[in-house]
């Protein structure tokens, strides 16, 4: 054969890729051994394995599967990106079956084990290299000249030539055979992914058919084939795929359809005016025209007169509403000489029709076809272009097959509609005293399925329906409350004192409460009661009622229903508990983590400060110690958001302080941490207040470090405290981009992560919650405003002292125990 000829007869130049040493010296020998004749070009690291394949010419290639800096595979898959094309056989310790898929799916050639490294084992594999390498230039020159376009990929999928007649037919970018699914239509894009990747993962045949965008920008039908080429031991080498346009075909098909529907529509249009909205619309759909319009003969055959479906169609034949049939116009034309009426550019158009030229009409082309019928021409269908247009035949074909049938079955219908106005003018007073009687029976009928409509809603919803009369007490419920309440056959519910003794011991005296303001003052009945049924299961119920009264006020009586709640309420009540012991877990586990990171801390801190670190043992244990700040941080921000939750607020210390003076303290901090940012601070009146300093210190670096955080790097941050009388307001306020005003109402709330959500790095949200239950916590309020233009700005008002509001009735403290 050729390739062992090429091998016998001159000297191989062959690559090496292998950083051990004994392992190159292994290639050498077996290829002696092998009597191959090779020119070596060694190197032992990937980044000079892949440098030399971009650079240099081989015949083919050995590359150790591991490598320092890039490994085998690496070089491998770009070497491919890059469309080299030389043969690659990979030399791995690793004779696994999954290793060498992958090798084989980034364009192995093949793969060779080292243990299995032998003379005759690699005079084979390159033997078969060679042999495959030369099929695939003899099949790419073949390409060449077929009309077809033929492509090949590796078996991941990835194009790796393109035959030039492709390059010509599709939009290619870059020529890059890589990127040909950028040339497929956005809408069949999805598909072609789907059924391609599907080939791919099973080894199946690969056929879709797909609209490809050409470089002259216009799509065109194809039909797209692939077939995998397998080693003996059927696994995927390759991929071999072509190209087939059937836009033509398609096309025809299309015409075929689109008739097809035209015929369906028309039969099922019975009027004039139904067949003439279809032929307008059908017209424009096939022609791709953007506008259009019918024009019929009058009945004394002297003129025209346009019955557009659309006001659009009327706006642009103002002035052409009615023609006589001798004017100089396309519509005219059609019409006297009976034949096809075409202009393709505006100056065709204005050349040969001077009055359209006039009308100054946007149209750059337009098409005429007389509408035929068995006594003659009935009018013309006109379609309009804004952009230059001829028409070819097999269109003009199709134009006039529309006419044709348009014309037929315009003709039907106005025989159809003559027909049924004879009959409507003979039938008219039967059908009035038929459409009395039929309207009665229409409003029983649909009186009787409302009624059986609303009974199946309700026993379907399980809900049950009263009636009670407050003048004489008696109560009237239907079948839906026995099931309800659990009543036995047999019992019947007939007053107020009967419905009571069904309700739980515990609520009856409220309900009774209640539906004596009822009786006496007409007001509406709105409770949620538990009942107690025979075998002592407990239902809760939920019973509205509406009472009505008379001109004097006077309650008449109360209609209403009863639905069961038994599930919502065991779902709620699920819920509070699930709620409650994720808090309490939260509380727990965030206070319990803060011991054996405060020992971590202590000891990294003792061990940095020892003489005779290296800085490798100085970087790492300055690393402990900021992961384990951070790590307290969170658990502080988690145990702060378990007291606010469970312990009904955060406690604060306070004592008498100069709020101006902390303030500027955590100004000077921040701006030391971030000396490439401006931050101002202005401050008026007097600070003096009876506050909690840690906690305000928390405020207002959350606040800060937001700001910092949030705002463009060259723009200032702005710190501004005022002393009022009784308060101190503090201002923080920075340029940038302002908050999405759908984020303002959930800003303060936890677990936010959106922008302005948290205090930077290490947040879990919380920041902005616990910012906000510290400033309560002081008896204060914080409020944010963010616009364009005007930036962001966070306002908090603290009262100088505590202040003591009135005990909230019903309302019981509760200690945290965490």
């Amino acid at each position: 054969m050729r390739a062992e000829g090429h091998m016998e007869d001159q000297r191989l130049r062959l690559l090496v890729a292998d950083d051990d040493e004994v392992d190159r010296l292994a290639v050498r020998r077996a290829l002696l051994k092998a009597g191959l004749s090779a020119q070596l070009v060694e190197v032992a690291d990937g980044a000079s394995a892949l440098a030399a394949l971009l650079q240099q010419s081989f015949d083919c290639a050995l590359l150790d599967f591991q490598m320092p800096g890039q490994d085998g595979l690496q070089v491998l898959r770009k070497a491919r990106a890059a469309l080299v094309e030389t043969p690659i056989i990979m030399l791995t310790g690793q004779g696994d079956e999954q290793t060498a898929v992958e090798l084989m799916k980034a364009g192995a050639t093949d793969y060779l084990g080292k243990s299995a490294l032998t003379a005759e084992r690699l005079s084979h594999l390159l033997r078969q290299a060679l042999r495959l390498h030369e099929a695939q230039q003899q099949y790419r020159t073949l390409a060449e000249v077929l009309p077809h376009t033929i492509w090949t990929s590796r078996p991941d999928g990835h194009m790796d030539y393109l035959s030039h007649r492709g390059l010509e037919t599709m939009a290619v970018p870059e020529a890059n055979p890589s990127r040909w699914m950028e040339a497929v239509h956005p809408e069949d894009l999805p598909r072609l992914r789907e059924l391609w990747q599907r080939s791919l993962n099973t080894g199946e045949p690969f056929e879709v058919e797909s609209r490809l965008r050409g470089p002259e920008g216009g799509d065109h039908w194809h039909l797209i084939r692939a077939h995998p080429m397998r080693d003996s031991r059927g696994r995927v080498l390759r991929w071999f795929g072509t190209n087939a346009n059937i836009d033509g075909q398609r096309r025809a098909q299309e015409r075929i359809s689109r008739l097809q529907a035209v015929t369906a529509a028309l039969s099922e249009a019975l009027a004039p005016r139904q067949v003439l909205d279809v032929i307008v619309t059908q017209g424009l759909v096939a022609m791709d025209a953007q506008a259009g319009a019918v024009w019929l003969v009058s009945e004394d055959n002297q003129s025209l007169e346009v019955v557009g479906p659309s006001p659009h169609a009327r706006e642009l034949a103002r002035g052409l509403e009615r023609l006589t049939l001798d004017t100089a116009v396309p519509v005219a034309e059609a019409v006297r000489q009976d034949r096809l009426v075409t202009y393709a550019t505006r100056e065709e158009r204005d050349r040969r029709y001077p009055l359209l030229a006039r009308q100054g009409l946007p149209f750059e082309a337009s098409a005429v076809i007389p509408l035929r019928g068995s006594r003659g021409v009935m009018g013309a269908l006109v379609v309009d272009f804004t952009r230059r247009r001829v028409l070819p035949q097999d269109e003009q074909e199709f134009f006039l097959a529309l006419a044709r049938q348009g014309a037929q079955a315009l003709e039907r219908a106005r025989l159809y509609e003559a027909a049924q106005q004879a009959r409507a003018a003979a039938e008219a007073s039967e059908t009035q005293l038929r459409h009395v009687l039929a309207e009665r029976e229409r409003m029983e009928a649909t009186l009787q399925e409302r009624d059986e409509r609303l009974r199946a809603a309700l026993w379907a919803s399980s809900t049950g329906t009263f009636r009670w009369d407050l003048r004489t007490g008696a109560l009237e419920w239907d079948e839906n409350l026995d099931q309800l309440f659990g009543l036995p056959p047999g019992r019947t519910v007939q007053s107020i004192e009967d419905f009571l003794s069904l309700l739980h011991p515990e609520e009856r005296d409220e309900a009774r409460r209640r539906t004596e303001a009822c009786a006496r003052e007409g007001a509406d009945f709105d409770m949620d009661f538990r009942v107690v049924w025979p075998d002592e299961r407990l239902h809760w119920l939920n019973c509205k009622g509406k009472t009505f009264v008379d001109a004097g006020g006077r309650p008449l009586y109360m209609t209403g229903a009863c639905v069961d709640i038994t599930v919502q309420k065991q779902q709620e009540a699920e819920a509070r508990q699930l709620a409650e012991f994720e808090r309490q877990i939260l509380g727990i586990v965030s206070h319990d983590l803060r011991n054996p990171l405060s020992v971590i801390r202590i000891s990294a801190s003792t061990l940095l400060a020892r003489e005779g670190l290296d800085e490798r043992q100085s970087k790492s244990l300055t690393r402990i110690i900021t992961a384990t700040d951070r790590s307290t941080r969170l658990i502080r921000d988690l145990l702060d958001f378990s007291q606010a939750r469970l312990g009904g607020g955060i406690p604060v210390e306070r004592k008498q302080m100069d709020l101006f003076e902390l303030t500027r303290g955590v100004v000077e901090e921040l701006a030391a941490s971030h000396p490439e940012r401006e931050v101002e601070i202005s401050q008026e009146g007097e600070g003096a207040g009876d506050w909690d300093g840690d906690r305000l210190a928390q405020v207002l670096g959350n606040l800060v470090g937001n700001a910092l955080q949030h705002s463009p790097a060259h723009t200032p941050v702005r710190v501004r405290c005022q002393g009022e009388p009784s308060t101190v307001v503090i201002e923080v306020h920075n340029e940038g981009s302002p908050i999405d005003p759908a984020y303002l109402p959930e800003l303060f709330e936890p677990f936010r992560r959106g922008r302005h959500a948290g205090s930077g790095a290490g947040s879990v949200g919380l920041g902005l919650y616990i910012t906000r239950q510290l400033v309560l916590a002081h008896g204060g309020r914080i409020q944010v405003t963010s616009r364009e233009g005007e930036g962001t700005r966070f306002a908090v008002r603290l009262p100088r002292g505590p202040q003591t509001p009135p005990p909230l009735p019903g309302v019981a403290s509760r200690p945290f125990s965490g």
